[in-house]
């Protein structure tokens, strides 16, 4: 084949064709791939059993984004490990934008504290998408408690130390580290009875099998309403699902006046996978965001969206991190 020319003249037609496939090729087949997605199936991995506060909002965030990618995407539960079975799971997948994790702050911020086998790096393994949502919460007591307030179940702990059960949905998550960072700052000792899942855990609140649950979210809210649990105070700001309870800075207990504690669900891909298909995702992810009848579907669940970028997601999970890191070692937190 006759080289390329090297001069300043023009070249040949059928020797520019040739020079510019060289360039696309030179461009590499992930910006051609980014052009072009996505092109098929769209899999967004949710680490928890189905019927979860992840998988609701995966399922919802599933539905919308079909809207806006043009094409199908499903949601698929790989559930065991306490998330590391669809996390590993998740990382193992081609690095091609076309597999998303759904996760948490078990996952993220919690699970790489407490387990020392946990075989994920979130801030080196994951580029975050962005937290979509997050979720209300309340401090919530069986009915039969001998308190009705948070300030009289605080006096009530500090006078019988230990004698207090809570409920969490395992050992080593999210919610048993809230438990414990809540009662340390409160400066009183509970018992922590672990349950397997959330629903599992309200259940023994409302069935009087525990006396706490220091994160009961909008599931809640019929058995508050039909007085089968206690609503002692929400865990942030009023909650308009639950307009008569008291936030933390109202409760009267000067400790946790300034408590601003909210769950919430976020969207990652495995590191590596092309810019321009992340930016494509995320894109997707903030007009799914805007959507009407999303937002109503979310907020009816207890949700309010909170779009945060992936930089303010990065911030958050790093944070989390490092205060996990504080309550565990204070409180001789670990999982096998």
């Amino acid at each position: 084949m006759t080289p390329l020319s090297t001069t300043g003249a023009a070249p040949h037609p059928r020797r520019r064709a040739l020079l510019f496939a060289a360039v696309a090729l030179a461009a590499g087949p992930a910006a051609h791939a980014a052009d072009a997605y996505p092109t098929r199936l769209v899999t967004i991995v949710v680490p928890t059993p189905a019927g979860g506060p992840i998988d609701r909002v995966a399922r919802a965030y599933a539905q919308a984004l079909q809207s806006e990618l043009g094409q199908a995407v499903i949601v698929e539960n790989k559930v065991g490990g306490s998330g590391k079975v669809g996390m590993q799971g998740a990382l193992r997948a081609p690095r091609d934008g076309y597999t998303l994790i759904a996760l948490s702050p078990s996952i993220a911020s919690v699970n790489p504290v407490v387990d020392k086998a946990v075989g994920y790096d979130v801030l080196k393994d994951l580029q975050p998408l962005g937290i979509a949502v997050r979720s209300h919460g309340v401090i919530a007591a069986r009915a039969g408690a001998p308190f009705r307030t948070l300030a009289e179940m605080v006096a009530y702990a500090r006078a019988n130390p230990g004698k207090l059960t809570y409920a969490s949905f395992g050992n080593g998550t999210s919610l048993h580290l809230f438990s414990e960072e809540l009662a340390q700052r409160l400066g009183i000792r509970l018992l922590h009875i672990p349950y397997k899942g959330e629903a599992t855990a309200l259940n023994a609140v409302v069935a009087g099998e525990v006396d706490l649950m220091m994160y009961a979210t909008a599931s809640v809210v019929p058995f508050v309403a039909t007085k089968r649990v206690v609503a002692l105070a929400t865990t942030g700001g009023r909650w308009k699902a639950l307009p008569d309870v008291p936030a933390a800075a109202e409760a009267g207990v000067p400790e946790i006046r300034d408590l601003s504690y909210q769950s919430w669900v976020g969207f990652e891909l495995p590191a590596g996978a092309p810019a321009a298909v992340a930016e494509r995702l995320a894109q997707a992810l903030r007009a799914a965001s805007a959507r009407p009848e999303l937002r109503r579907t979310l907020e009816a669940d207890g949700f309010e969206l909170a779009a945060m970028d992936a930089d303010e997601t990065r911030r958050t999970i790093a944070a989390e991190l490092e205060r996990n890191r504080r309550v565990v070692a204070q409180a001789g937190i670990t999982i096998e």
